[in-house]
């Protein structure tokens, strides 16, 4: 468990990093002269309608993202004009800003309060939808209600340091639970061999040779001797040595670890320059000399 604590503690001040630099801590970018835009958008469709003189009266917030442009006097309009009028007003007055290019739209007749023309704009054009264009509607009090979508921008800002710091998380796992194994690098082959003093251990054979001399190794007897002879003159703690020799079967036994070592120590007594230390409460310690 406590390997597990750097690794993690890493990831989630990863994610926490990454969450500060990209979350919008402006809910909204395009609020700031938002108003003024739509206000000129209102001047805009009165003058396609043949209005100059009459007022566009101030702008209704009806929520966080949704704007109501009410008019002093009736006027008529033309969907293909009014949709022009409004995605080229909304773009005005920005500086290094792209227009916003998701909103619906919403004619609404002032005494019913029935809605009698809507649109839907996106930046994708299979998106877009622009019902009974050409058809001009009638003079009549109107107001227009602009809901603009954010959504996306709020769940891509929060994901991408999620994905982020997991991925984070998972790679300094995997790196971490690699660093504690012997390099797999040092595996021995099918022909290869590592010399643990005056002997020599195949891997693949299960074999220890000294001289003309041939010991037989059982299968866990040559999995721990390749552990200590790829890490000679190291420390390997009991956990590490009981997880790479028993994970297999679930239950793992400090006692089999040492009657294993015991084994082993006879079989190396051949040469007096090889020892198989135990560190009391710690592991073990192959000391070639």
């Amino acid at each position: 468990m406590k390997k597990l604590i750097q690794p993690a503690g890493i990831g989630i001040f990863t994610m926490i990093f990454t969450m500060i630099l990209l979350w919008p801590w402006k809910s909204d970018d395009f609020a700031e002269n938002r108003e003024i835009r739509l206000r000129n958008v209102g001047h805009q469709i009165l003058l396609a309608s043949g209005d100059s003189t009459s007022r566009v009266l101030p702008i209704k917030r009806i929520s966080e993202s949704e704007y109501s442009i009410v008019f002093e006097n009736p006027f008529q309009f033309d969907p293909d004009s009014l949709v022009k009028v409004i995605h080229k007003g909304l773009g005005e007055g920005l500086v290094g800003k792209k227009a916003e290019g998701k909103y619906q739209v919403n004619v609404v007749e002032c005494i019913e309060n029935q809605v009698v023309y809507s649109y839907q704009m996106s930046s994708h054009k299979d998106k877009t939808l622009i019902p009974c264009q050409g058809r001009l509607q009638p003079k009549d009090c109107y107001s227009i209600k602009i809901r603009f979508d954010h959504n996306t921008m709020r769940v891509s800002n929060f994901s991408v340091p999620i994905i982020i710091g997991i991925l984070a998380f998972g790679f300094l796992l995997i790196y971490n639970k690699n660093a504690l194994k012997p390099s797999k690098s040092k595996n021995m082959g099918n022909s290869q061999s590592v010399g643990i003093g005056k002997f020599e251990l195949y891997h693949s054979k299960q074999l220890l040779k000294i001289g003309t001399e041939e010991i037989q190794l059982s299968q866990k007897e040559n999995k721990l001797l390749t552990l200590f002879a790829l890490h000679p003159n190291e420390m390997l703690e009991r956990d590490h040595l009981l997880k790479e020799i028993w994970e297999d079967e679930g239950v793992f036994v400090g006692r089999s670890l040492d009657m294993f070592v015991s084994k082993l120590r006879k079989k190396l007594l051949q040469d007096p320059n090889i020892q198989l230390k135990n560190i009391r409460g710690r592991g073990y310690v192959l000391q070639v000399k």
